[in-house]
């Protein structure tokens, strides 16, 4: 058989942050614990790419040694978080989050970590040596690492997880994994769209595989595009670099019409959204509003620039963050140049974090027995915007998982999948090899990721998201049973790979689409040109798909509530966001 076999305990998916932290959490606690990454391990996903900011209250950080703002608690935090998500969060894992939150960072500072520095409400370090920390704790823990492992499908035997299929990317023989609990930590799926800020990896491999098992989704409409974000030259295209700089320092965009297009709206919305996390949701909606004038930049998006403060007094602070014109592997010297010389650089919104994913509970269940997930490919956290740090919450909830999951794992029989289940699933991804005529991934992912970003971008219309979601079906249909790889070989074969991530891709954004038509409102993230309101009376309620047969139903569900919950009523969705605004604590400014 062209295949091996690796059984443990506790199956972990997925090499960032929640998924080591799951397996080391797992592991301490005496089970056998396998962690597979689709990448190398520890420099692949988001968090080796995070700036990073780890957040919590204030008083808590203070505790720990650093200055903090003594004058923050627990109760401002949460109504920080809740407020500006729109209130759509699932509190009890807000409470999770804030009270987790010190203990975890407690644990990567004795791991080694080093703070860089901190904030009122937030202590700075650099993604790769949060993964460096978590990975020599795998290793002194005796977690067992699989890298450059793809995970195609769960699965299932009598409605519980039992294991995984897997293929060694580098060979091309298959992993069968079989295991009697199952953490899912894959992250988002940053690569259905361009452009993106997120690692190509990133393809919700996850999240599509636990659906098809028998878990639900929800929460998919809402998907956080970054602000400024370079477009050109290529050599920049995704970087974060220019929405650090202008969080840090400020500037002007303009339409290709020379306006600063932001004068339009109201001072103190636009003031107070750039120092806040909102700058993400704000700044992506003004801009593409110009695009869809018809005053955008060439590629898509729009101008920025230092506007008209002094280069002195912009390089001063732009220095603070990035010595020498540096940021991690750029050299930034050109970019220095062109704004120095008032040359204006063409920027705009890219997606950046997926608030919707896999439905858990507080204890990081699923709706399927012996399935877990943390993290980013969750939904609930954050509601409808996310304004602080997933890299607490992959730690948090990456930690609660590989508990639960442990606990698990004890206290279950094992029940290993059948091998003719690995087999038929290894025929299945055996196929795009065998046509040699066919449908190439490459250019369908490309016409999918731009239809993606236009269609379920920053600003959405009935019409649009019905184009898309014809077209995706249509996708389904011909063309996703027809992919072909050039290559018949196995060994490193990434367009076999990309062949195998596009139908997850498919099904993700179906799902994303159908409940961004199903929810008619304008809420966080989401915003409906033609339901320009946010709606408390009919839409203070979860999205949540399960799939009936071939096809996918959208369903509300009550938010989880434990103390606080919005004012009946609907108002137009900037009125909204400003009131969200001044319900902040100001405490934390931007993280």
């Amino acid at each position: 058989m062209d295949s091996r076999i690796t059984d443990t305990d506790v199956l972990v998916i997925g090499g960032g942050g929640a998924g080591f932290r799951a397996a080391i959490e797992a592991r301490n606690r005496g089970v056998e614990t396998v962690l597979v990454s689709k990448g190398p391990l520890a420099r692949s996903g988001a968090s080796p790419l995070a700036g990073a900011d780890y957040t919590l209250d204030g008083k808590s950080l203070n505790e720990l040694g650093f200055p903090g703002d003594p004058n923050d608690s627990y109760e401002k935090f949460f109504n920080d978080i809740i407020t500006q998500g729109f209130h759509l969060n699932n509190q009890k894992m807000v409470d999770q989050y804030i009270r987790g939150a010190k203990a975890g960072l407690k644990d990567l500072l004795d791991w080694g970590l080093k703070a860089i520095f901190s904030e009122e409400r937030a202590i700075f370090t650099s993604g790769t040596g949060i993964m460096d920390v978590m990975l020599r704790r795998a290793k002194e823990v005796g977690v067992r690492l699989f890298e450059d492992v793809m995970l195609t499908d769960l699965l299932t035997r009598d409605g519980k997880a039992v294991g995984a299929l897997g293929l060694d990317i580098k060979t091309g023989q298959f992993v069968r994994f079989r295991a009697k609990a199952v953490v899912i930590a894959t992250g988002g799926w940053h690569k259905a769209f361009y452009p993106t800020t997120g690692m190509r990896d990133l393809s919700g491999d996850g999240i599509s595989m636990a659906h098809r098992a028998g878990a639900e989704i929800g929460n998919m409409e809402f998907i956080t595009f970054a602000c400024n974000i370079p477009l050109s030259p290529p050599i920049w295209r995704g970087s974060i670099v220019t929405y650090i700089l202008f969080t840090l320092c400020g500037g002007e965009l303009t339409n290709n019409l020379g306006e600063a297009f932001l004068k339009q709206y109201d001072p103190y919305v636009v003031e107070t959204a750039c120092f806040m996390e909102w700058n993400k949701s704000i700044l992506s909606w003004a801009s593409y509003r110009e695009v869809r004038a018809g005053k955008g930049s060439p590629n898509g998006g729009v101008y920025l620039g230092i506007g008209d403060q002094s280069w002195e007094e912009y390089e001063r602070k732009a220095l603070q963050f990035f010595g020498s014109w540096k940021y991690k592997s750029m050299d930034l010297s050109e970019m220095a140049r062109m704004l120095r010389e008032k040359e204006l650089i063409e920027v705009g919104p890219a997606v950046e974090y997926f608030d919707g994913g896999i439905t858990v509970n507080e204890r990081f269940e699923t709706g399927l027995e012996g399935l877990y997930a943390a993290g980013e490919c969750t939904m609930g956290m954050f509601g409808a915007n996310r304004i602080c740090s997933a890299i607490t919450e992959m730690v948090v909830q990456g930690a609660e998982a590989g508990r639960q999951a442990c606990d698990y794992a004890k206290r279950v029989d094992c029940l290993f999948p059948e091998a003719d289940m690995f087999d038929a699933l290894q025929d299945k991804a055996l196929a795009p090899l065998a046509r040699r005529e066919g449908i190439r991934p490459a250019p369908l992912r490309k016409r999918i990721q731009l239809m993606a970003h236009e269609h379920l971008g920053p600003i959405r219309t009935r019409q649009g998201l019905e184009e898309f979601l014809k077209f995706l079906e249509t996708t389904k249909r011909e063309q996703l049973p027809n992919l072909a790889a050039d290559s018949p070989g196995r060994t490193y074969n990434k367009e076999w790979v990309e062949a195998l991530e596009l139908a997850g891709m498919v099904h993700l954004l179906e799902a994303a689409t159908r409940s961004a038509l199903f929810r008619t409102e304008s809420r966080g993230v989401h915003y409906r040109e033609d339901y320009p309101n946010t709606d408390n009376d009919d839409w203070f309620l979860e999205s949540r798909v399960k799939l009936q047969g071939d096809g996918l139903e959208i369903y509300k569900q009550p938010v989880t509530v434990t103390s606080t919950a919005p004012s009946t009523g609907s108002l137009p969705y900037l009125e909204m966001v400003k009131e969200m605004m001044k319900a902040h604590s100001e405490i934390g400014g931007h993280h």
